[in-house]
């Protein structure tokens, strides 16, 4: 059969074709990239980033044709790219999974995958990997993260027993012993002969993998990085796959390694020798040409491992780019524009050098014929002699270098900070005239904002690879495991999950935070700015905001507070479990949010609902109005109830004379200034009145409510 036929997707065809046709394709793919010098750029960009400019690495060297040149390598090039690593990843991203629903149920699990998402930053070193992956975009133009479920790894949570031979009589039946058990063949050792072995069975786990350009096959036809399908290379031991695919093993020992691929990976030296080979990975999404997608593993056209439908949701590839080249799937660095740059900084560097070592030792003239003779006459003089009428020796100054190659080589080395967005304040290098810290945060601020389409790109990694951890432990955690979650104020717990704990939880979003907020001079200046508003009101809260910028610590407690409520509302309306308020509520919060409970006209003619939510808005009023807690409630920053206000004097008449207390002074009459007689009549009147109670509140005791749908219906008509 021809390795690809036009009348049938290639995707839909036989294992065999296939691989043919990918092989082809990947083929045609690397020499595109070669002819295009983009495979090139991609390695000088590597070797620039590692400061491998001349031949012998990070020394000085000298060339030329009797080694007059010094080579003198300056890597302002490795540097900036550091720059932008750091700047785009130092700010740790805060995950939030998001729910379906907005139920208590959904809230926790919502709680359940940000613990998990930590987990595996933390504790699967997922955080380095896409580090790594941001590294690869910055200086190669793009960096891929892989993902997969390693069925074979995690605990072993159970065991299938081995299968043994049976031993058969005569007649082809199965040999039973006296006791009904059957009876097995065995070998020379008198072991039972297997025909199955014993399979451990793993809880499996998500597996990461960073990969480079060079390692990512796609369709270059496309106008965008929206592929159907990716072909992937890793390369593997390969005694391992034979261990694991025997029925390979002369074809997979005669397959070339990775030392035979040196064209299409990057490498320090040509002579490395390894027995890794390349295993290659086809991944087609569902679509209505493959509804089911596809999944293939081979390692040749004859050597195909797996052949299945695609298990992931979506394709497990996921790209981060600097910039994408507009109307192709291929990415662009700004790197790649200061390539030619940092040569020549290099060239220029070298020049002074080679001036500098050539004529660095002082030359001293003498005209011919002076006759020069220098005595010595103590300890640290000496006399010089000459014939008369000859110039004295003087010194040569050789090594003055022209002052406009200084002048270019700093305009370079500004013109890479312009090109790059990494200004001399993120490098750690300001000029003179910044010396306000505010004017250094906006500055570094600014360099931030220039790289933001990268950090962008990385916050939509970041969630696409969040996304897609919650989905594989969705479909395939199905027995309990244990993860160390970390809550938001680092307290650190076992939690047991499995797949129905995440059920409800849809998509993970990342916040990055603002600009300013993730260099150290702007968090000073907003905590600073935050403890004069009052914000912040303890050291600890301080430090958190200098070290992380963000707020979670001060706000924590309000949003356990709300989910609280939450789930109280919930109880209300279910009616199995009661509900119970305690000292320590925020009580005007809670009466404020139960009564929305009453806001739907269809719940209000429940009468048992409505004696529930009543009757529980009751406890926080009793504990407002309780005398003995009102410091308490004070302060927990609640504004305890008083007793019920007097009837204030009607306008225009005098309050009657109250008898004075013992120890009080009578205020004499101010008759020059009314507005003094008003003051000393309220003074008169004893202690103010408490503030006013809630409508319809006497004694923190609310009226009679209706309880029945009639006493509802005839309030609500006003009595008619």
């Amino acid at each position: 059969m021809a390795y690809f036929d036009k009348d049938e997707y290639f995707a839909a065809s036989d294992d065999e074709t296939l691989v043919l046709y990918l092989q082809k394709k990947s083929d045609a793919w690397f020499n595109s990239m070669i002819s295009t010098d983009y495979l090139d750029k991609i390695k000088r960009s590597w070797q620039a980033y590692y400061g491998f400019f001349y031949e012998g690495g990070h020394a000085v060297t000298f060339g030329g044709e009797t080694g007059e040149l010094v080579n003198l390598p300056m890597n302002h090039y490795g540097n900036i790219a550091s720059h932008i690593l750091t700047m785009v990843t130092a700010t740790r991203p805060s995950f939030q999974a998001r729910s379906v629903n907005t139920d208590v149920r959904s809230q926790i699990q919502t709680n359940l995958a940000n613990g998990l998402l930590e987990y595996y930053m933390r504790d699967k070193r997922l955080e380095q990997d896409l580090k790594r992956a941001v590294e690869y975009a910055i200086v190669m133009g793009a960096g891929y993260i892989k993902m997969e479920w390693n069925a074979t790894t995690g605990e072993v949570y159970d065991f299938i027993e081995p299968e043994y031979k049976p031993l058969m009589d005569e007649a082809g039946q199965i040999q039973y012993k006296s006791n009904g058990e059957v009876v097995y063949e065995t070998d020379e050792n008198g072991d039972k002969v297997e025909l199955r072995a014993g399979v451990p069975l793993y809880s499996g786990d998500i597996i990461f993998n960073v990969m480079s350009p060079f390692d990512v096959v796609f369709d270059p036809t496309k106008s965008d990085s929206n592929h159907d399908w990716q072909l992937c290379r890793t390369f593997k031991n390969k005694h391992d796959l034979i261990a694991k695919y025997p029925e390979f093993s002369d074809k997979i020992k005669a397959l070339k390694t990775k030392s035979d691929l040196n064209t299409t990976r990057i490498t320090m030296t040509a002579y490395d020798e390894t027995t890794d080979i390349p295993v290659y990975e086809f991944f087609h999404r569902p679509t209505e040409s493959l509804p089911k997608g596809r999944y293939v593993l081979y390692l040749d056209s004859d050597i195909v491992l797996e052949d299945t439908v695609l298990v992931y949701k979506n394709l497990p590839l996921f790209r981060i780019a600097s910039r994408d080249i507009l109307g192709t799937p291929f990415s662009y660095t700004a790197m790649f524009d200061l390539l030619p740059i940092q040569d020549a900084v290099n060239s220029l560097y070298s020049t002074i050098m080679t001036n500098q070592n050539a004529f660095g030792v002082q030359n001293v003239y003498v005209e011919r014929g002076s006759d020069v003779q220098m005595e010595q006459v103590a300890d640290g003089m000496n006399f010089i002699q000459g014939n008369p009428g000859f110039q004295p020796p003087r010194a040569l100054n050789l090594t003055s270098t022209p002052a406009e190659i200084f002048n270019f080589l700093k305009m370079l080395e500004s013109s890479m900070e312009t090109i790059s967005g990494v200004n001399s304040v993120a490098r750690g290098n300001p000029e003179s005239q910044l010396k306000s810290g505010n004017a250094l945060a906006l500055i570094q601020s600014q360099a931030l904002q220039f790289i933001s389409g990268l950090q962008q790109s990385y916050i939509q990694l970041i969630e696409d690879v969040g996304t897609n951890v919650v989905e594989l432990l969705k479909t395939f955690a199905k027995t309990p495991r244990v993860a160390a979650i970390a809550g938001k104020s680092n307290v650190t717990y076992m939690k047991e999950f499995t797949s129905d704990d995440l059920s409800s939880i849809t998509r993970v979003i990342v916040d990055a935070g603002n600009a300013l907020a993730q260099t150290t001079a702007g968090r000073v200046e907003m905590a600073s700015q935050m403890m004069q508003m009052g914000i912040i009101t303890t050291p600890e809260h301080y430090i958190s905001v200098i070290n992380t910028g963000k707020l979670e610590t001060m706000t924590e407690g309000q949003n356990k507070e709300l989910l609280l409520v939450r789930a109280e509302r919930e109880r209300l309306v279910d009616g199995t479990t009661p509900v119970v308020a305690v000292l320590t509520d925020s009580h005007s919060l809670h009466i404020r949010e139960h009564k929305a409970v009453l806001a739907d006209p269809d719940l209000r003619m429940d009468a048992e609902l409505v004696q529930r939510t009543l009757a529980h808005i009751q406890e926080h009023i009793n504990i407002l109005s309780d005398p003995n807690v009102a410091n308490i409630l004070t302060m927990l920053g609640e504004q305890p109830l008083g007793p019920p206000m007097g009837t204030p004097p009607a306008p225009g008449t005098v309050a009657p004379e109250q008898p004075l207390q013992q120890g009080q002074e009578q205020i004499p009459p101010l008759l020059e200034n009314p507005e003094a007689q008003s003051v000393a009549a309220t003074a008169n009147q004893g202690p103010l009145p408490s503030p006013a109670q809630p409508a319809g509140v006497s004694q923190g005791i609310l009226p009679p409510q209706p309880t029945t749908p009639q006493q509802l219906a005839t309030t609500n008509l006003g009595g008619q």
